[in-house]
Formats: structure tokens, sequence, C-alpha cells
């Protein structure tokens, strides 16, 4: 099966390179069920018992034959790290095509989903390299942007009902600030990275359905994500005048 799947990506113009191609990406494959499976059991302790664990450890292995096809070794990321977020994706992709959204888990979920798409494009650039203060500023501006992706999972659960009595006046006026910034800051995209926005976050759409929808890729409307999450960022900390190099430990007070 997994031979059958990767021959799609392989160039049938050399045989030769083609055999070698189809060689490596099972070998790929073969070598990491185990780990697909691993990350599969990690979710499948998040969720309600009567799930079908095979439907899940399959999603698991579409992610790691979706990692095996799309690995390109010369950009300088490991294996293992670059089908992580590929094989979780796939989880979620199918956990969400069932319909399956637990209200108490819902909003993790919800942001988890958001932040492995975002990741995924992440993953994919092995260039992160230079002095440890470039690095050190590469994994801010990661986690800012991660922070983002949270506020916007909040905001997309935001019909339903607060309950005012576990949170202070000082928080309810906090939360409701909160909003009026992030809809005030995601209004001042442009339209294609807000529209990318608001489908992913508040109607809920894949990527996929997203691309279909705009008539762009998946992987372009991977890009798109990736970079509206941190233009919005960026507006965020220009209206609330924070430093240019804010770190991830701003965005708690913002969201509290």
């Amino acid at each position: 099966m997994f031979s059958r799947s990767s021959a799609s990506r392989l160039n049938h113009e050399d045989p030769e390179r083609e055999l070698t191609d189809r060689s490596q990406v099972t070998k790929l494959i073969e070598a990491n069920v185990s780990y697909s499976h691993a990350i599969a059991a990690a979710i499948i302790r998040k969720l309600p018992p009567d799930l079908d664990k095979k439907d899940i450890h399959g999603w698991a292995e579409l992610g790691l034959v979706e990692a095996a096809n799309g690995f390109d070794a010369t950009r300088g990321v490991q294996f293992k790290t670059f089908a992580y977020y590929r094989i979780k994706g796939a989880i979620y992709d199918g956990l969400r095509k069932m319909s399956w959204y637990p209200k108490g888990q819902y909003r993790q979920m919800r942001f988890e989903m958001a932040a492995t798409e975002y990741l995924k494009d992440a993953s994919t650039d092995g260039s992160r390299s230079g002095s440890p203060e470039e690095q050190f500023e590469d994994l801010r501006r990661l986690t800012g942007n991660l922070m983002t992706c949270y506020m916007l999972s909040l905001e997309g659960m935001s019909q339903e009902p607060i309950d005012q009595s576990q949170l202070s006046a000082e928080e309810l006026v906090a939360r409701e600030q909160q909003r009026k910034h992030l809809r005030q800051c995601l209004s001042q995209l442009p339209e294609t990275n807000r529209r990318v926005l608001e489908h992913c976050y508040f109607e809920g759409l894949t990527l996929e359905e997203i691309g279909r929808k705009l008539r762009l890729s998946k992987s372009w409307v991977c890009r798109l994500h990736a970079k509206s999450l941190e233009m919005l960022r960026e507006r965020l900390a220009q209206i609330l005048r924070l430093p240019d190099r804010f770190s991830a430990a701003t965005f708690p007070e913002i969201v509290r």
C-alpha cells in the first residue's frame, strides 16, 4: 500500500531514480510506523474510549505517508521533526471530518489543530541557523505567533457562554479589550490574509477547504496562514504599544 501511495510523487522520467526514490520513501515509512502509532496513542489518551483506535492509527499512517512523500533531506530537517506535525495534522483532519467535538475539550482541540498547521509549515524550514541571539529571536517570534493562534482560537469560541462568576471584573474587562483589539487588528490585514484566518478560526474550515474556497493550493494557504499569524501579531504589538522584540512571556498578560 505504501509503495503505491508513494509512486505518485516520484520522477517517472528516470526509471533508476524512480526505483531509488520509491525505495527510500518505503524505508522511511516502514522505519517510522511505530513512531506514527506513538503519536496516535498520545492523542488517543485525550479522547473518549469509545472512539475507534484503528481509525486514528490509520490517519496517523496516512500522515506518515504524506510526510515520506514530501520529505527533502537537503533542507536540513530531521525526518521525525518533519513528519510529526503532518501525522498529527492527519489525525486532527480525521477527527474533524467525524464532527467529533466534545464540549469540554473543543477549545483545546481547536487550538491544537490550528497550531499543528502552523508548526507543519515552520518545521519545513531547516535554515534556522546563525548566532544564538538570532536563533533565540526566531524562537520568540514562533512562540509569539503560536500565542496569536491561541487568541484567535479563543475568539473563535466566543459564542460559548462565559461563567462570569469564575472571572473578576478586571478579567472580564481585559477579555473584552482583547476581543476588541484582536478584531480591530484582524480587520486591518490584507483581504486574503484576513479571510484565511477567519475561515480557519471562525468557520472551522481546514486549510485544504480554505484553498478550495479561495482557489489556492493547500501549500500556499499553509504559507498564508503562517504569514497572516505573524502579521496579526505585529499589529497587536503596535496597538498595545509593546516593544518590537516582545517575548512570548508578554502574551499571557494580553489574554488574562
